[in-house]
């Protein structure tokens, strides 16, 4: 294949093609096969019937057009990798000339992602934060635990703090139940501090089987724009009070969580190493993030409106299913925020998917630029390493699967990327 490559503009290309014999050649011989399969040649066993008798027997018209059609898609993939283009849309294809089985001359007019000028990694400037345990998170960790262990003994008195309280709840702002602030059978340790100021203490001093009403005023920063600072009324009833008598904290309840863990020293070590591999892992995930954020803004990249386009309406279905999953919906969400969904999509979803779609291409980019790449050996270890965490063969296969294996490509190709930039950064080489 010969071509010529004629930039219209930032976003579109024109290539001017020759289609080499071999390849006509071979898209001819397909066409017949592939348009043959139904033809019956009387003499002939169907599948048995000799190339050129075939050929005959297809309608010339089909024949030549199966062909032009195999060969441009085959000359255009050709094309796409060998000038490593990003698509935006299906290429515009005008055939200039052609003879059967001979010659093929097209042009293709394709929409690209514009080129990406990278700025320069190692001036990000992007500190790489510290992780960090200290004691008050492994004593809540160790706190959830020993309350999880305690002993519940059902008491007919008031609720005081450290008890477990079972209620039914309903809130109401203004007169008006609003979304989000009802449950039943909901179970809570008073002086836990799970719920917003004001309603654990309007609870203690009940009783069992009472109903009451807690009046509370809402933090101004809370998330729900629509209960910020607002005042509201909780109407309760008091189903069940359970007194706890917490297990002490000594060697034999270290040892209740693991036959490893003979000491309470034991154990405070162990929620310590996995509470550091948490923060670790969030230390490293807020670094890349930085980095990448950094590496966008002094990269010029021109963002194309038609990925965007794209993008929105996928964001808004993947927000509407976690809002579900959450007992919630689109219209209440919006509503707490105060918000109608084209002032949703215009401030909130479009900003984000520009931010997305521009630091995928940046991403890709410093790919390109810094030589990342993720051999079939690395793949192949990696995908091993995936596999070995799973027990059952089901699961197992599941991540053997073509499509498997080029999601774990990808995903390794980002972690490797990551922390090359993240290298560049800190001045290592």
């Amino acid at each position: 294949m010969k071509y010529q490559r004629e930039d219209i503009d930032k976003n579109k290309v024109k290539f001017t093609v020759t289609v080499d014999k071999e390849t006509i050649s071979k898209s001819h011989d397909k066409a017949i096969k592939s348009l043959g399969k139904d033809v019956k040649v009387p003499g002939f066993r169907k599948g048995h019937v000799p190339m050129e008798v075939l050929e005959r027997a297809i309608d010339p018209a089909r024949l030549a057009q199966a062909e032009i059609n195999d060969a441009i898609n085959e000359s255009v993939i050709e094309l796409i990798e060998t000038e490593d283009l990003q698509l935006l849309d299906q290429p515009t294809v005008s055939v200039t000339k052609y003879v059967p089985n001979d010659a093929l001359e097209f042009t293709a007019e394709i929409e690209v992602v514009p080129p990406v000028k990278l700025g320069d990694p190692t001036k990000l400037k992007v500190k790489k934060p510290e992780a960090k345990v200290d004691k008050e998170q492994i004593d809540d960790v160790i706190k959830r635990l020993q309350v999880n262990a305690a002993e519940k003994k059902s008491v007919d008195r008031a609720a005081k703090n450290g008890d477990e309280v079972i209620i039914d709840f309903t809130g109401f702002k203004d007169g008006e139940e609003f979304e989000g602030g009802k449950a039943k059978d909901y179970q809570l340790e008073l002086g836990s501090g799970a719920f917003i100021p004001g309603f654990e203490d309007g609870i203690v001093g009940h009783k069992p089987g009472e109903k009451f009403d807690v009046n509370v005023t809402f933090p101004k920063e809370y998330g729900a724009k629509n209960l910020a600072g607002m005042k509201a009324v909780f109407k309760i009833e008091l189903k069940k009070v359970n007194e706890l008598t917490l297990p002490e904290l000594n060697d034999d309840f270290a040892k209740s969580f693991s036959a490893d863990l003979t000491t309470m020293d034991a154990l405070y070590k162990d929620i310590e190493n996995a509470l550091m591999r948490q923060e670790e892992a969030s230390a490293r995930e807020k670094y890349y993030a930085e980095l990448l954020d950094k590496l966008s803004e002094k990269s010029e990249v021109d963002v194309p409106q038609v990925l965007v386009d794209d993008q929105v309406p996928q964001m808004k279905q993947r927000f509407a299913q976690d809002l579900m999953y959450r007992g919630m919906d689109l219209k209440s969400y919006l509503e707490q925020m105060g918000k109608d969904e084209k002032q949703w999509e215009k401030e909130d979803l479009r900003p984000s998917a520009e931010k997305r779609i521009r630091n995928s291409l940046v991403l890709r980019q410093f790919i390109k630029d810094y030589g990342v790449e993720v051999s079939e050996a690395d793949l192949d270890e990696y995908q091993n390493k995936i596999i070995s965490r799973y027990n059952n063969p089901k699961m197992q296969e599941n991540f053997k699967t073509p499509e498997a294996r080029r999601q774990m490509r990808e995903q390794l190709l980002i972690e490797r990327a990551n922390a090359k930039l993240a290298e560049l950064n800190e001045g290592k080489k």
